[in-house]
């Protein structure tokens, strides 16, 4: 599956829509963008750019690095020292488990975005929809959290715009399914979803 250029301005115009005040079909102003996992690094080109694009523009936008605060929430964690390496050891499919249980590193992850983290991001609770968040290198976050917990859990806690570019595809038999890193099936989301 090829860079989708289309898709990709149609999601430009209806993320600045949004910036604008207009309300996206799904009633939160949320995006989601898919493309092919392989074209990773045109990806994270084209969103920074964008995100310039809009700053020009005068929109008040933040690019959030997934991988970054996955690490620095690690760094409160005993998973990153010497319990955590011999838990991994003794028995590694139950730490995993344990990472991604949705009281674990999901809402860690989604706390650290609502409130925050210097040099990170800035907190997206509340806030207004004319202000955007662009969250990049969600499949760092694999396979602990999905971009679905993510949105599931700001859903009524920010009112920013959160544009998640999504590497993966849709379901072949379900296109309304989309499957992160064409590996596990996603829930329904209510994000407008393009691509």
């Amino acid at each position: 599956m090829p860079w989708g250029s289309a898709s990709f301005e149609r999601l430009r115009a209806e993320v600045e829509a949004s910036l604008r005040g207009a309300r996206p079909p799904g009633g939160v102003p949320f995006f989601v963008f898919v493309y092919d996992p392989a074209e990773e690094v045109r990806c994270l080109r084209r969103f920074e750019a964008a995100a310039r694009a809009f700053q020009g523009a005068g929109f008040a936008v933040q690019v959030v690095y997934l991988g970054h605060l996955l690490a620095r929430v690690l760094q409160g964690t005993l998973y990153l020292g010497e319990a955590g390496r011999r838990a991994e050891a003794r028995d590694r499919a139950r730490l995993l488990r344990e990472l991604a249980r949705p009281e674990g590193l999901p809402a860690r992850i989604t706390a650290a975005l609502l409130d925050g983290v210097e040099g990170i991001c800035e907190p997206l609770r509340a806030g207004s929809q004319e202000r955007c968040a662009i969250l990049l290198r969600a499949g760092a976050l694999f396979p602990f959290v999905h971009v679905s917990q993510i949105l599931d859990a700001l859903e009524n806690r920010t009112g920013w715009t959160v544009v998640v570019p999504f590497p993966g595809g849709r379901h072949p038999e379900r296109p309304e399914t989309l499957r992160f890193l064409n590996e596990t099936d996603g829930p329904y989301y209510r994000a407008r979803i393009i691509g």
